[in-house]
């Protein structure tokens, strides 16, 4: 354990750590028990803690679900796992509908505190379609009082989820958990070998605190800030070393973390002393958090250029074109360049 480690791996001894902390926690949803997760972050965790604690359910995202405020009203904390991204569109209003809005419309008489680990999100190589591809959180954007995290790498994953069970059992927030599926098994950052993408674990009360709301920001140049979350981290990162050492711009790079709400101060902060901001969003043009970060700007920072890259209007196609859609390493380096020829233009 004193080795680094991917996403996977730190995320599952996370995972068995807060079930040796919290005896009401209860795993449940599809293959999470004997398979031990599609991805393998659940790995033993039935064969530790038991079919009562870590269930594999029916091959149904309203049950899952269904079950996880079932357990939430009867005092257990739920981590409830929706496969992939996709899979949740069929079962959204249990958590538009019942989760977010008991407490709401019982004025805080009741709540159902619970965690929805989502795996999603683009990248995948090979995969493809509107099953297993998908960036699309517009959804979940979209409900009132859902806290949204979305961890880009192994340490931020473990620190995340340790804050979000602290939400839902000190606040009785609803949380869903959007966990990147194509940094799982992520090890190198900038050549074969590096491990700039993996972290030792760190144990409970030792290690890194992330707040809700808390940013991480990666430099200090103040050519151009880079606002950005999940894959667009990490490929914000390798864009960063580009333009550093071809281009000769100085960027810093933002991890937002927390989709919702929206970090407005810490990110605001973040930006200070940069007269540029793109914002890399790796889900879609349209319905994107690009929106909401775009109006962030225009609204409070008129003297900042705001630009963004996006992904298309479009479904993730498959197999080689899996990444076809979705911005890039070389296209961020592109759009970033254009931001800061363009600098007072309406072009950025």
């Amino acid at each position: 354990m004193g080795k680094p480690q991917h996403m996977a791996r730190l995320l599952g001894w996370c995972l068995t750590d807060l079930m040796l902390q919290h005896e009401n926690i209860v795993i449940a949803g599809e293959d999470v028990g004997r398979k031990g997760g599609v991805y393998g972050v659940t790995r033993k965790l039935q064969q530790r803690f038991g079919a009562d604690r870590v269930i594999d359910t029916l091959l149904d995202e309203q049950s899952i679900l269904g079950l996880g405020i079932g357990l939430a009203h009867n005092n257990m904390l739920p981590i409830a796992e929706i496969q992939f991204l996709a899979y949740l569109h069929n079962a959204e209003d249990q958590l538009r509908g019942e989760a977010a809005t008991l407490s709401f419309f019982s004025s805080r008489q009741y709540s159902n505190p619970m965690i929805v680990r989502v795996a999603g999100l683009g990248y995948q190589q090979g995969f493809g379609g509107h099953f297993h591809n998908d960036n699309s959180i517009a959804v979940l954007r979209d409900v009132p009082g859902i806290v949204i995290a979305c961890p880009s790498n192994g340490r931020d994953a473990v620190a995340m989820m340790r804050e979000c069970v602290r939400l839902a059992l000190e606040e009785k927030r609803v949380v869903v958990f959007l966990e990147p599926i194509a940094r799982y098994m992520t090890r190198d950052l900038h050549e074969p070998g590096d491990r700039g993408w993996t972290a030792v674990y760190e144990a409970p009360e030792e290690g890194s605190v992330v707040a809700l709301g808390d940013v991480h920001t990666e430099g200090r140049g103040t050519d151009l800030a880079i606002v950005t979350y999940g894959n667009g981290y990490y490929l914000s990162r390798q864009a960063q070393k580009t333009l550093l050492e071809i281009h000769g711009v100085a960027a810093r790079v933002i991890d937002m973390r927390w989709l919702a709400p929206l970090p407005e101060e810490a990110l605001l902060a973040a930006v200070s002393g940069c007269r540029s901001v793109l914002i890399v969003d790796e889900c879609r043009r349209t319905g994107s958090q690009s929106e909401s970060l775009m109006a962030l700007f225009a609204e409070t920072r008129p003297n900042v250029h705001a630009a963004r890259i996006a992904a298309d209007d479009s479904f993730i196609p498959i197999g080689a074109a899996s990444t076809l859609t979705l911005p890039g390493r070389e296209s961020i380096v592109t759009r970033a360049l254009q931001c800061i020829e363009s600098r007072g233009t309406a072009d950025c």
